[in-house]
């Protein structure tokens, strides 16, 4: 859509002003943020949407009477589908022999998670995993709160370079029927799932890892820890080496067309279906989440916050600044309200007849 007037182009400068790279014209006319969670396709989005769940995160942790509960860093992984390439991390010490018959080191990072044999590799079960993921997460939610009524978690889902997902939830518990960690290890880890598509018992693999944590020094490197796989999708984790090989690229093919065969519902037909699923290697949940506030429970956040109350915010900040310039004599440029900009902006691109993001 093309500019017209100089109002229309001030709109678009002061989102470029703000870091935005690709700013989206709505079709009503207003100029808003791409709205992108991935750092690599914008770099401002991508870490204001980091820097908003970072603070739901530490708001769980250290916005509240913290001596009532205990935390835990808990990780979980999916299981094993073929045999990979074993490949350190800088500086993890002295390396294994792979089952390739080398010795890698850490300049062979782009290798790690490769199939050591893409024809025996079970592509079809791990992007099946992908898509059932989610139902795994809210049996193993249920099954530790039958345990722990205080439970509340802050969920994030990061991609591993075989191209499988793995979560780490911070966890939180009243000190009064707080467990260890290992019980609450075990109780995560052997939760088990039925899904929904195909009626395949879905689990958690063997690697499996819990720690408690202190909210003070401890509990904010995790929370920063956590924060950095806020922006990354496969590809990205895929391509941080520098110089990438052919099987890399052959692994990713191959997921993909996995996905794309793979049915994401009971009516599914993969040759037609249009689900975003078909394109994310399987994935259906979303990269973060918290637990909720209701009239019985406090949710994840000890103050409430979340990305709603954010936006609602920077929108009353950005349009005192806006009256402030205005009355010194500076045109106001106000951003488009931002509380529904995700849901509006989807409306609107389904509407013209576009892929929504």
């Amino acid at each position: 859509m093309a500019e017209h007037t100089p109002e229309d182009k001030a709109a678009r400068a002061a989102i470029l002003e703000r870091g935005c790279s690709s700013p989206v014209k709505t079709a009503t006319g207003v100029w808003v943020r791409c709205g992108s969670r991935i750092k690599s396709k914008c770099k401002s989005c991508g870490e204001l949407y980091r820097g908003d769940w970072a603070a739901i995160a530490r708001s769980g942790v250290f916005d509240g009477p913290v001596e009532r509960f205990r935390f835990y860093l808990l990780t979980l992984t999916a299981p094993s589908f073929g045999r990979v390439h074993r490949v350190p991390r800088e500086g993890g010490g002295r390396p294994d022999r792979c089952g390739c018959g080398a010795t890698h080191t850490a300049r062979d990072a782009a290798l790690r998670g490769v199939p050591l044999d893409p024809a025996t590799y079970d592509y079809a079960g791990q992007v099946a995993w992908n898509r059932d993921a989610g139902v795994l997460w809210d049996r193993t939610r249920r099954r530790l709160r039958d345990r722990w009524d205080s439970l509340e978690y802050f969920i994030v889902r990061e991609w591993q370079d075989r191209g499988v997902l793995h979560v780490h939830a911070l966890v939180r518990v009243a000190r009064l029927e707080a467990p260890s960690a290992d019980a609450l290890r075990v109780a995560a880890q052997s939760a088990t799932a039925v899904s929904r598509i195909n009626g395949t018992v879905v689990e958690w693999g063997a690697q499996a890892k819990c720690d408690a944590f202190r909210a003070d020094g401890d509990g904010a490197k995790t929370i920063w820890y956590l924060s950095k796989a806020l922006n990354y999708v496969l590809k990205d984790v895929a391509t941080g080496a520098g110089e990438v090989p052919l099987a890399v690229w052959r692994h990713q093919v191959a997921l993909g067309d996995a996905a794309r065969r793979m049915r994401c519902g009971r009516d599914c037909v993969p040759q037609s279906c249009s689900s975003l699923v078909h394109q994310r290697y399987g994935s259906r949940s979303q990269v973060v989440s918290a637990s909720r506030r209701t009239k019985h429970r406090t949710g994840w956040s000890f103050t409430g916050l979340t990305r709603t109350v954010q936006r609602r915010l920077r929108r009353v900040w950005w349009e005192s600044r806006a009256r402030d310039e205005a009355g010194a004599g500076a045109p106001a440029v106000v951003p488009a309200p931002l509380e529904d900009l995700a849901a509006r902006s989807r409306r609107e691109l389904v509407a013209r007849g576009w892929a929504a993001p």
